[in-house]
């Protein structure tokens, strides 16, 4: 998918992507992100950090963030 249809990007923070799609957290539970207080994450972090606090491969994450997996 080019990036052009791309919702989210690696420096999109948290609180703009779940303010676009409130679906998001559903899509979070998949990757145990964001359920409890070792898993959660700020508003202002961007879906980069989350994933790397959370060890989960970015590329992945985007995907499953964008509809792609």
């Amino acid at each position: 998918m080019s990036d052009a249809k791309q919702k989210f990007a690696a420096t999109t923070k948290m609180s703009d992507a779940i303010a676009t799609d409130p679906n998001l957290p559903v899509v979070l539970m998949r990757f145990h992100v964001g359920g409890c207080s070792l898993c959660g994450f700020e508003p202002d972090d961007t879906i980069e950090q989350v994933a790397a606090d959370n060890g989960i491969p970015l590329e992945r994450l985007l995907a499953a963030l964008n509809g792609d997996e």
